[in-house]
């Protein structure tokens, strides 16, 4: 637990500061220090308190879960709850579990992302079906994947780039069980999802057009496919047309789009399959937005790196990076940057 800080793209208040001007240096939200969890994408955010779910920005499609359809710029909470655990953003809609392992989802339901069976907007949080044995959950453009407590992998929503691997472009409104394999770990993103298994092997699949599903070529993929033969991959994170992920000994590797250097190589060349990023070890975690990158290392020391147009990268200035650059005085984890936001929520 700890305080909230924000930066980055504020125009629609999704940075919860009572306002809609951007930040170029991180800003504590509030004054609350029981912080767990957050999530941002590109107009509206939410994190979880101890005891609480908050959320602020666009709510055209009732995103927020505040049971109307208008914008709010300061955090604020949802319904009454007190046992909220996983949260996801994604771009016009929201979903969470409880402690209890049941899922809800709300917002906007034109592709049926939300998993209600049907495509209903929703403006407060609606469960999902029965099961209670939820324990993780992503969301990415109208689509959503979470993995249950047996290690099976259920996505929904959106699958016009096959992003939801189910081997075909139907789109989904219910949660449907992606193979038999067992995952530790998933990555929704715009086009494309990655994940990692239990086994520590990584897959991409969906919209590869720059690479981003790291197969050394620019063909999409319909299901889940493996990424180089390694077995040491420990988190990922899809980005809007990149991908970056860890490995156990701590390195950083990235992959898909460059043209802002969010892939943290020193230069602006897309890449088709895994390169490390720089020689440093110790990465703990990885978070990918639309055009930029920013990854907490063990000690929770943070850096950020591509576009910077909003301030995203957190330096106090609007200047791309194109390697890993220190964010000063900030030491979060955890942290989630939207696969298509240039918006950033951290923990410290």
């Amino acid at each position: 637990m700890g305080n909230l800080y924000a930066w980055g793209d504020n125009f629609a208040g999704q940075l919860g500061l009572g306002d809609k001007t951007d930040r170029s240096s991180r800003t504590q939200v509030g004054t609350f220090n029981d912080w767990q969890r957050v999530s941002v994408g590109p107009n509206h955010s939410c994190a979880v308190r101890r005891d609480s779910l908050w959320c602020s920005g666009m709510n055209n499609y009732g995103q927020l879960g505040l049971g109307d359809n208008t914008q709010r710029t300061t955090l604020t909470q949802v319904g009454i709850s007190t046992t909220w655990a996983a949260i996801a953003v994604g771009e016009t809609h929201t979903c969470a579990t409880r402690a209890s392992g049941t899922l809800y989802c709300w917002g906007r339901n034109n592709t049926g992302q939300l998993g209600l069976g049907d495509t209903v907007n929703r403006n407060t949080p609606v469960q999902v079906g029965t099961a209670s044995d939820w324990v993780a959950l992503t969301a990415g453009f109208e689509y959503t994947c979470g993995i249950r407590h047996d290690r099976t992998l259920w996505c929904w929503g959106r699958n016009t780039s096959y992003q939801l691997g189910l081997g075909d472009n139907v789109n989904r409104n219910v949660p449907t069980r992606a193979g038999t394999a067992a995952w530790a770990d998933i990555a929704a993103s715009y086009t494309h999802t990655c994940g990692a298994r239990t086994d520590q092997t990584l897959w991409c699949w969906g919209e590869n057009t720059y690479g981003q599903l790291g197969q050394g070529d620019n063909v999409d993929r319909t299901n889940p496919t493996e990424v180089g033969t390694g077995a040491d991959w420990a988190s990922v994170a899809a980005g809007r047309l990149h991908t970056c992920a860890t490995r156990l000994k701590g390195t950083l590797w990235c992959w898909g789009r460059n043209a802002n250097g969010q892939l943290g190589l020193g230069d602006t060349t897309d890449r088709n399959s895994p390169m490390q990023v720089g020689t440093a070890t110790l990465w703990a975690t990885v978070s990918a937005g639309r055009a930029h990158t920013c990854g907490v290392r063990v000690g929770n020391n943070v850096s950020c790196w591509g576009g910077n147009a909003d301030g995203q990268l957190g330096l106090g200035d609007t200047t791309p990076r194109n390697t890993p650059t220190v964010v000063p005085g900030l030491k979060a984890r955890p942290m989630r940057t939207g696969s298509n936001s240039f918006s950033n929520l951290s923990v410290g």
